[in-house]
Parts: C-alpha cells; structure tokens; sequence
C-alpha cells in the first residue's frame, strides 16, 4: 500500500461523514423543494416542478423579508466592521491584561443566540426595560421598542451588533498584529501622521481581514432567527420578518415545507455566490500584493 493510498483512507471516513451530514440533507431540500409535502400522511405527496419557486417570487411576504433582512444586514455589517475596526485599533495599543481583555469581550459571542434574544427583549421591554428605564432619567418618554417601528428594527441591529463585534474586533486585531513594525517605523521616518498611517498602510493591509469578517457577519445575519424572534417576534406585524423567521413559518406555520426548502436552496445559492466572490477579491488582494 502507497503512502499516498494509506493517507486517502484515513481521511475517507472523515469525508463519508461529510458529505452524508452535509451533501445528504441538501439532496433531501432538493427533492423537497420539487414536491408538495404534507404533514398528513393521507395527502400524497405530489410533484410540482418549479411552481414552488414561483409561488415564493410571486409572495410579497417573502420579498418584504428580503427587503427588511438586507437592510438589517447592510446596517449591522456596517456597524460591526466600523466598531470593530475602533475597537481592534484600542486593545493593540493594549500590552498588559489583552488576553484577559478579550476574554471578556468574547462573552457576547459565546452567548446562545436563544438566550441574547431573551436578554435584550428583556432590556428593550416597554414596561419594565432598563433601557426605558434610563430614558426615563434622562426625562424621555418611554418608547415601545419591540411594537413599533422603526424602533423594533433598531432593537435587532443593537443587539447583533452587540453580539457580533467583539468578533470582528479578534478578527482584525488578528491583522493588526502581523503589520510588519519596520513599515510602520519607515512611515513615521519619512513624516507620515497617524491619519495618512492608518490610511495608506493599516487599512489597505486589513483588506483581506475586513473581507473575511464582512463574510461571516452577512452569513450570520443571513441565518439569523432567534435574536429578531425574541425580541420582537416578527412584529408589529409582518415588519420585521427576516429571511429566518419568514423560512420558519413557512415551513411550521403553513405547513409548506416544498416551499420552505426551496427557499433555503435560494439562500445556499446566494450565499454561495457571495462567498466565490469574496475569494475572488481575496485572491486579488494577493496578487496585488505580490505584485
């Protein structure tokens, strides 16, 4: 036996497991998303070709979810990469305690999306919330921040921005880290302020980092449910039912779950498309580097 034959063996379960916890479920949305499925088992299961696609463009729930979902996602990914980047600028001027530092910071990230939920619905609650609480020391009328708009969608942004951007901050400071001292000693020398240091070199050099946490944080918010859902559950109304909570009530509440897997099909073609591109942008960040 080969070395390179032994190695493939080793890795096949691996990749067996893979691709039957990964692939396995896709090809099951697949076929879902071509059929009308019913929970009763004396309605047959039919097959519907596209007409679940068509059923879903043709919804004007699921385009307002889009809707509020990417403005969600434009203003927390904004908001994420802009405190992030301040907050990574603070902890590397930071020398004695950093590790200590960041474990605290990471405590919002490491929360359970169910619980942050619960927590903030708890703050932003119009009777009894803290934040209400501290408006009303400050002589503002209380305001119903889960019942009104836009107030409930300020309400979500705050509280994935709250979770997500200790993350991005270890993220980018990860890139701090590994501009070389001597470049930035070489600008100093030639005269460069801290304005035209952190223009010309810090942030074209965090470019590749700002990428790779741009990526994760539109995912995230591509996925999110429970955070939106606890706080305002979907409401007033419709008005803030994102991709997630449109995707689950879909599926649970109209029992459409031919429609339901077509829609997450859509969104694993999406996000897929946006993921080639940002390894395209990557890989001529690099280039150019190279260059």
């Amino acid at each position: 036996m080969t070395p390179k034959t032994f190695s493939r063996l080793l890795v096949a379960p691996t990749v067996a497991l893979l691709l039957a916890v990964g692939v396995g479920p896709l090809l099951y949305a697949l076929w879902m998303s071509l059929h009308q499925v019913s929970l009763d088992p004396a309605v047959p299961t039919t097959f519907c070709g596209l007409a679940n696609l068509l059923d879903l463009l043709g919804d004007p729930r699921f385009r307002k979810a889009i809707w509020v979902t990417g403005l969600v996602m434009a203003l927390a990914v904004t908001l994420e990469l802009a405190l992030g980047f301040l907050l990574a600028l603070c902890l590397h001027q930071v020398r004695r305690g950093r590790g200590l530092v960041l474990s605290l910071l990471l405590i919002p990230t490491a929360i359970a999306p169910l619980v942050a939920g619960i927590a903030w619905w708890m703050l932003f609650n119009t009777n009894y919330g803290a934040v209400n609480a501290l408006l009303a020391l400050a002589g503002v009328a209380p305001v119903e921040w889960t019942r009104s708009m836009p107030w409930a969608l300020v309400a979500i942004v705050v509280a994935v921005v709250w979770q997500w951007t200790p993350f991005v901050a270890v993220i980018l400071l990860g890139g701090l880290s590994t501009i070389p001292p001597s470049v930035l000693e070489a600008a100093r020398i030639d005269g460069a302020g801290a304005w035209q240091t952190l223009r010309r070199i810090t942030i074209p050099h965090l470019r590749p980092f700002f990428l790779v946490a741009g990526l994760l944080m539109i995912l995230e918010v591509a996925r999110l449910y429970e955070v939106p859902f606890y706080i305002t559950e979907g409401g007033p109304g419709d008005e803030t039912w994102l991709a997630g909570i449109y995707l689950f009530k879909l599926a649970f509440n109209y029992s459409n779950f031919g429609g339901a897997s077509m829609m997450a099909l859509l969104f694993v073609v999406a996000l897929g498309a946006i993921s080639a591109l940002y390894v395209r942008m990557v890989s001529g960040t690099k280039e150019g580097r190279l260059a």
